[in-house]
Order: C-alpha cells, then sequence, then structure tokens
C-alpha cells in the first residue's frame, strides 16, 4: 500500500502541480476557448477554424513502426513504458515513444507539422475531453476514430469500447464521432479531515447544501483554527458543482452552462450566505494549498484531494466523497467530470497501428495498466477495470461511489464556449463572495452572459 501512496502522490504532484489553478487543467480555461456540445444538448457550433480537407483513412494491417506522443505524466499513471515493452515484444509494429516539449503550444506545433506534411507522431496521450475536443477537430488536429476501431485486429477491441461507461464515451465524441480512447475520469467531489467531520458530529459525509451548511458552522465552533469549508477553484467546484446539485438540467438551449437558472442564483445566494458567516473563505486562490497543509476541514475539490491529504496525514485522516445536492430527493446532474483521452492525429503515417495500441493498452487483457490506472491515476473509464481492482477494496470504495455517480452525470457540452462563459462568469463568483460588495445574482449572472454571448458572436 505504501507503494502505491508513493507513486499516486508522485503523479498528482506532477498532473496537479502545487495551486489550485494548475489543478484545474483538466477543466479550467484555456487561452484557447475549449469545447463544449453534449449530443443531447442544445446550441449550434460556429466551426470558425476549418477541418482538415483530408482525414487520416485507414491503413492496411502492416508492420509499420508506431510513434507515439505521452505527457510525462501519464507515463506513470497509466504504466505506458511498460505497455509499450510489452507491446514491442508481442506484435511485429514496434513502438517509439516521445514526449512533448514543455512550455510548447502541441496543438500548434502538431497543426503547423500537418500543413507542413512532416508530421512525426502518430497519436498523443493525453487531452481533456470534452472540453478540449471541439477545439481539437475543427483544427484537424485529430480524426474520428470509428474506421480504426471496426477494423482493428485486436481480440478484445469490441469489449474495450462496449465497456467504456456511457456518459463518458458521450464525453469522448464530437458530433456523433468518438474522437478519444479515455483513460481516467476526474470529477469534482467532497473530501474532509476526519477529525474535524467527527468534531461536527458527522461520521459520513455531508449529503445536501444544508448539511454542509450545518457542518461547517460546526468546525468553525470545534476547529477555530480550521478552515470549516472550502472550494478548491470558481467557479468549478463551487458554482458550477452547485448548479449541477441542484437542477437536471445545468445545460442551457444555446449549449453553454445556465448560469441565469434558478439553480445557479440559489447556489450563488448559498455561496454568499456561506461567506457572511465566514463559513469559507472569499476567495479560492489559496484554498486547495491549505487544504494540503491539513488546514481545511471540508472542501469542494478535484475528487483526488482526499487520497492527497491521506498521503500526508496518513489514510485515517482524511477521505474523498462525492458531490453535495439541494436535497436528499436526487442528484440531479450529478457532478461535473472530465476525461483524460488518448487521440489519433489527422494524416498519421500509421493510424490503425495507433489506434490498435490505445485498444490493447486500455484492454482487458492488460492488468498492469488497468491496476495502475485504479492505484495511482484513479477512476478508470472501464467496467472491468472496476470489477477487476476496485470492487471489494474499501481504499478505493471513493472511487465506485465515484464513478457510480459520474456514470449518472451530465457531461460538460463538447463546443467552443467552455472557456468563454468560465471567464466571464468568474469575477461575478468572486463578486458574491466578496461581502463588502454589494451582490445581485440575477443581475451578475445576467451581465456575465452577456459579456459571454459578446465574446462568442466574435467567432462567429
Amino acid at each position: 500500500m505504501s507503494s502505491n501512496i508513493l507513486s499516486r502522490r508522485r503523479f498528482l504532484q506532477v498532473a496537479l502541480g502545487t495551486s489550485a489553478a494548475v489543478a484545474l487543467a483538466a477543466c479550467g480555461p484555456k487561452e484557447t476557448p475549449a469545447p463544449t456540445t453534449a449530443p443531447q444538448q442544445g446550441g449550434e457550433e460556429a466551426a470558425t477554424v476549418p477541418a482538415a480537407e483530408k482525414e487520416a483513412q485507414p491503413a492496411p494491417a502492416e508492420a509499420k513502426d508506431i510513434n507515439f506522443l505521452c505527457r510525462a505524466d501519464i507515463k506513470p499513471a497509466y504504466a505506458a513504458d511498460k505497455a509499450v515493452e510489452a507491446w514491442n515484444a508481442e506484435f511485429p509494429s514496434k513502438i517509439t515513444m516521445d514526449e512533448p516539449a514543455a512550455g510548447v503550444d502541441l496543438a500548434t506545433k502538431v497543426q503547423a507539422s500537418q500543413a507542413a506534411g512532416d508530421l512525426i507522431w502518430d497519436g498523443f496521450s493525453l487531452i481533456e475531453m470534452p472540453n478540449s475536443v471541439a477545439e481539437w477537430v475543427l483544427r484537424g488536429i485529430i480524426s474520428p476514430l470509428e474506421d480504426y476501431i471496426e477494423a482493428s485486429t485486436i481480440p478484445t477491441a469490441k469489449t474495450t469500447i462496449d465497456s467504456i461507461i456511457p456518459s463518458i464515451k458521450q464525453s469522448v465524441s464530437f458530433e456523433g464521432k468518438q474522437y478519444g480512447i479515455p483513460g481516467n475520469v476526474g470529477s469534482v467531489a467532497l473530501a474532509w479531515m476526519w477529525d474535524a467531520l467527527r468534531a461536527a458530529g458527522y461520521e459520513e459525509q455531508p449529503k445536501t447544501w444544508d448539511e454542509v451548511y450545518d457542518c461547517a458552522k460546526k468546525i468553525k465552533e470545534a476547529k477555530p483554527d480550521l478552515i470549516p469549508f472550502g472550494s478548491a477553484n470558481t467557479p468549478l467546484c463551487d458554482l458550477y458543482t452547485l448548479i449541477w446539485g441542484a437542477t437536471k438540467n445545468p445545460i442551457d438551449a444555446d449549449g453553454l452552462i445556465d448560469i441565469r437558472s434558478e439553480a445557479s442564483i440559489k447556489a450563488l445566494t448559498w455561496l454568499r450566505k456561506m461567506a457572511e458567516e465566514e463559513l469559507m473563505p472569499t476567495t479560492s486562490t489559496t484554498t486547495f494549498q491549505d487544504w494540503l497543509k491539513g488546514g481545511v476541514g471540508l472542501i469542494s475539490s478535484y475528487d483526488v484531494a482526499g487520497t492527497m491529504n491521506q498521503q500526508t496525514f496518513g489514510i485515517e485522516a482524511a477521505d474523498t466523497g462525492i458531490s453535495f445536492f439541494v436535497d436528499e430527493q436526487d442528484t440531479y446532474a450529478g457532478t461535473p467530470f472530465w476525461i483524460n483521452s488518448s487521440v489519433l492525429f489527422n494524416k498519421a503515417e500509421n493510424p490503425q497501428g495507433m489506434v490498435d495500441f490505445y485498444l490493447w493498452w486500455f484492454g482487458p487483457e492488460n492488468k498492469t495498466t488497468g491496476k495502475q490506472i485504479a492505484e495511482v491515476a484513479a477512476k478508470p473509464c472501464y467496467t472491468y477495470t472496476y470489477d477487476e481492482f476496485i470492487k471489494g477494496r474499501p481504499e478505493y470504495e471513493w472511487e465506485q461511489k465515484g464513478i457510480d455517480l459520474v456514470a449518472k452525470s451530465v457531461w460538460f457540452p463538447a463546443n467552443r464556449y467552455y472557456s468563454i462563459v468560465y471567464n466571464a462568469v468568474q469575477p461575478m463568483v468572486q463578486k458574491a463572495m466578496d461581502v463588502d460588495q454589494e451582490f445581485t445574482p440575477e443581475a451578475d449572472m445576467e451581465e456575465a452572459y452577456q459579456t459571454a454571448q459578446e465574446e462568442i458572436s466574435k467567432m462567429k
């Protein structure tokens, strides 16, 4: 268990960095606006960047080399080195694995190589979906996978695809086509320090907004040196999470997160009350760092938060649960989540080989990768991984509960507007939390919505 803790700790340090802003890399605002239109949700997509004229086509089966680009943190998280070694020993097509250069805009680099005809890589692990899929598709950087999946000679290919949890399968798709082979899923959940929770009289996580409020009040009384409740990031881990927990329809008719909804107004009002009563900080800038130091009793955060504090303070000191909801009647839209996915580059030299490797890498026969994702990366995307490596193991019970909620959750819409709305709403959430400023949630959200619409109109 200790080696698993160290491995997970190292992966999370690399993947999340030392700040909440870095930890949001999988879901936060990007410099380039990111995707969002789930098949169940409305909204037209403005394809301002033309797709490539020629998508990669299935190649005939032959022993071509495969050139694979893999992020440094994903190698230990997904046992990528061992997978490549095992593949090269078993299959005639040999894989060469590279890492992306630090500080390079990979999407722009790959797009330029595709235009120049000198692309050296076949695929990449990984990008975050659905937040990035539309941008990469509309720029012609990645190709759909169905033809290669259908043509694959990997015996378990169909089982692999059929075993993807349905909400995750939708999240790695765009305009009806699958563009990602998922590895693991991140989501927002409550985490807590047990001494703080028990001092408040709770032996299990608070399940509702009222219970979180009550728990925070009691933590403040019993543990005055602690921050009673915190959010790792605004608006993802507070406003968006509360919206998901208060309505079944968090996406509006335009394919945007519905920041003007009744659920949003209720959520902002609840956050304001928490700030006014000094039950949570007025800013989330340092809250995640405070959590890692043991200074926060209860936090709405990336779902790995509990395991990170277990590694610092001991496995019995902290825990992770699931999100929390407006009442006990329902889980509503569930929790915001995002998928870490491997992709196929358009104009790849060996597209079939690359997809075959992905299908084998995450397939049911590759026990090494399945076990590694369960123990290090957390929350795999395939039902057989849960059956073999997570069910019946108390230390991973949080992953099972988390994925059960993700399976019922609404995914972010896969259009290019996520970052635009995010950037428009973020200062308004900060304003709501600032007790020295006048707070008018309906007007503030209308202003944020209009700001977003102005930015979206510039893309059309």
